[in-house]
């Protein structure tokens, strides 16, 4: 058997600096959890239950940014990744997700996957829903509708985890690549929920700015250098760098690791806003389905034939097997470095 391959020099997070570090004000119960994150990615134990559901509220959003497979979807008229249209999960379907987790041992839901969350109504009910059965409650957001008052409300509800997309330091870039953002609005909104938190005395709250950088981008140094001193001016605690999936590259010809499998298989499951599950961030045309939250429970699809002959795959190698893994990115990006 082969073990996976759990961590990607494709991404690089400089950690918080000891006044803003987050992790002293998590519990123990929180550094289990993350051990066991670790550990499933490590060994390729799937065990009964996921540690972590990635539920999309809504598959709508506000920007078309450069480097967005949705974007590229958009204007490539593919709609494999929305089969039937735009909307928002049913508040039903996730009560039901977090009433199950909070029985079976989950430990972790993060808000996002296509979508742009805060165009989602309701979006502090989920979040309230998650916080009180438990869970450190994760949020992914371009921030263009992050007001002040919303901050306080996501916040008061339980938010634990906060990550910007923000992705350059400079406005020109920003703006050219994130379609319809204002930059100083955005960088505003950053700053209210930053007062915010600090108001609340929130300090187990961790935030986190990103951004994706161009595979070969002139001056890459003062690029990082910058967007550091950005967001450190604005308090944000965490801050990382990744590299770019190229929408048009056929990454099924190129020459990939032999040995690599999939951390997420064993540890994560991504429920979309209809219901619909599937086990990878990058399958955006859906060409793994797992099964359908809305007439399975979560454990019978972690549990079921096609995760398992999935997982199996790739830990007998075989993960270009699959048709869907054999496009994938993330083996050859896995092979580069930051």
């Amino acid at each position: 058997m082969v073990k996976p391959n759990y961590r990607s020099p494709t991404y690089y997070e400089l950690k918080a600096p000891p006044e803003l570090d987050w992790r002293p004000y998590r519990p123990p119960e929180y550094q289990e959890y993350r051990r066991k994150w670790e550990q499933r990615g490590q060994e390729g134990t799937a065990e009964d239950f996921p540690l972590h559901l990635d539920v999309d509220p809504t598959n709508r959003c506000n920007l078309r940014c450069q480097m967005c497979p949705r974007t590229y979807y958009l204007e490539s008229s593919n709609f494999n990744w929305a089969p039937d249209g735009l909307g928002d999960m049913d508040m039903g379907l996730y009560e039901k997700l977090i009433e199950e987790g909070a029985a079976k041992g989950l430990k972790s839901v993060k808000l996002n996957f296509l979508g742009e969350p805060l165009l989602y109504p309701a979006l502090d009910r989920m979040v309230e829903l998650a916080a009180k059965a438990g869970l450190w409650v994760m949020l992914n957001t371009n921030a263009v509708l992050l007001t002040e008052e919303l901050s306080r409300k996501l916040l008061t509800k339980g938010l634990t985890d906060i990550f910007f997309s923000f992705d350059s330091p400079y406005k020109q870039v920003y703006e050219k690549i994130r379609v319809g953002a204002n930059y100083e609005k955005v960088l505003e909104n950053v700053s209210y929920f930053v007062k915010v938190k600090e108001e609340l005395n929130l300090k187990a709250v961790q935030t986190r700015a990103s951004l994706v950088l161009e595979e070969v981008p002139e001056g890459r140094e003062r690029i990082i250098h910058d967007y550091i001193k950005l967001f450190r001016d604005l308090k944000v605690a965490e801050i990382g760098f990744g590299l770019p999936t190229v929408m048009e590259r056929d990454y099924s010809v190129l020459e990939a690791p032999e040995r690599f499998v999939c951390p997420d298989l064993f540890r994560r499951i991504f429920v979309f806003h209809d219901g619909l599950c599937g086990p990878c961030c990058g399958d955006w045309e859906r060409r793994l389905i797992m099964g359908n939250a809305k007439i399975e429970s979560i454990s019978s699809i972690w549990n079921g034939k096609a995760y398992k002959s999935l997982r199996n795959a790739h830990l007998k190698g075989q993960y270009r097997s699959v048709e869907a893994c054999r496009f994938c990115s993330v083996p050859h990006l896995s092979e580069k470095s930051l």
